[in-house]
């Protein structure tokens, strides 16, 4: 999950080393922007291919998970001073 201290890291930085280190599937929820993207297929230059979906849809996570990640409840967080 990505906050305004960490996001460019995560988007980048992360993705590249958690490929390089072959994680098989590194998940991102940009809450800034509000969208989900899954990496997947690990390699030396990061990850071969991604998914991007916008918060309110259904991402599907490939396997090692084979799963599908429901969005719709998700969303960026209120500022404290929001009611």
């Amino acid at each position: 999950m990505t906050s305004t201290s960490t996001r460019d890291d995560g988007l980048t930085g992360r993705v590249e080393v958690y490929g390089k280190a072959g994680i098989p599937v590194y998940l991102l929820l940009d809450m800034q922007e509000e969208r989900a993207t899954v990496f997947w297929v690990p390699s030396a230059k990061g990850y071969e291919s991604h998914c991007t979906m916008p918060f309110g849809e259904k991402l599907a996570i490939p396997a090692p998970f084979d799963s599908v990640l429901d969005t719709t409840s998700f969303g960026a967080p209120k500022d404290e001073g929001q009611a």
